[in-house]
């Protein structure tokens, strides 16, 4: 009889453990500490309806909410990422489906794909971010905390490399020029996607990323294609300066021209104030950018009037400016 006793004891909690492994498996996982997980980009969501970056309408950022899920629920999304995922300690979890790359959002965005770069326009790139709410009467007024991916702060790992181009999570570039101030990239082609983000329950480190994302796709359409980019020859292009500064506001006014200034340098002069942000762009376009080393945009720290140079090693470029 106490053998039986045992026995049954033992399955009771063999049971239990079943279960409550169960449970967490299909309950959603929702993140209590932020009112929303959020989409950011110029694609479009699934009903047409044009998303945009931080700072839009409270319609559009609730448009472009993702929804809590359960590890279990991503069976029905793809079973190959069903499969990452149920390897991965999952804190928190989320998707939502995006139609990517049918749109222009004029300016485009690099990826790397079996050892060749590509342009992708910018309606294929996109972030996410964990964002708070303030609510005052029936207006809501949206505010990122946290990125993903996000310098420092969020590794995010792919857990779909045939859809999915992320850039490298550290601070000084890569050998392809990649940072972590660049976009995640969708690399499957034109279409409607849903998107998968999960967050660990490890905190993303150098060595282990903190998040996971993957992108399926449920429909291809006809959108834009992308375009390899060929060796970069500095002196097969025209230079200028744009950014904040009154009369570019990064590009909606003509660029800043740069004549040559020797080998493979070219300069300009700004009139730049206090705060102005600002970098170097090839033809007038953005498939080829420069600022700062680390690729953010440099900074003006005071008034006055600035000579900008331009100097390629190569295909690398160093950007300098120098008080008048």
């Amino acid at each position: 009889m106490k053998k039986f006793a045992v026995a049954l004891l033992a399955l009771v909690m063999l049971f239990s453990v079943m279960a409550c492994g169960g449970s967490k498996n299909t309950t959603p996982l929702a993140d209590e500490g932020h009112a929303a997980w959020v989409a950011h980009g110029q694609y479009l969501l699934a009903d047409g309806t044009q998303n945009g970056w931080g700072g839009k309408d409270t319609a559009v950022y609730e448009a472009s909410a993702l929804k809590a899920i359960a590890v279990e629920d991503v069976k029905a999304i793809d079973n190959d990422l069903y499969k990452a995922l149920s390897g991965k300690d999952v804190k928190y979890l989320y998707t939502i489906d995006l139609l990517f790359g049918t749109n222009d959002a004029k300016w485009n965005a690099k990826f790397l794909k079996d050892g060749k770069m590509y342009n992708a326009n910018g309606s294929y790139a996109f972030k996410v971010a964990q964002c708070t709410v303030d609510v005052d009467g029936d207006n809501k007024v949206y505010a990122e905390d946290q990125w993903i991916s996000d310098p420092k702060t969020a590794h995010v790992e792919v857990l779909t490399p045939a859809t999915l181009f992320m850039p490298a999570w550290q601070e000084a570039a890569d050998e392809n020029g990649f940072t972590w101030a660049d976009n995640p990239v969708v690399i499957g082609g034109a279409g409607l996607y849903t998107l998968v983000v999960a967050q660990y329950t490890n905190a993303s480190s150098a060595e282990q990323a903190g998040y996971g994302m993957g992108l399926v796709l449920k429909e291809a359409k006809e959108g834009i294609a992308y375009e390899e980019i060929l060796d970069f020859v500095p002196a097969d292009h025209t230079y200028g300066i744009v950014g904040s500064f009154e009369g570019s506001n990064w590009g909606e006014g003509a660029d800043i021209a740069m004549a040559a200034a020797g080998d493979n340098a070219w300069s300009g002069e700004v009139e730049l104030k206090a705060g102005d942000e600002f970098k170097v762009r090839a033809d007038g376009a953005w498939d080829n950018s420069w600022g700062a080393a680390d690729g953010a945009n440099l900074k003006c720290e005071a008034d006055g009037t600035y000579v900008v140079t331009i100097t390629f090693d190569g295909a690398t470029a160093t950007v300098e400016a120098a008080a008048k």
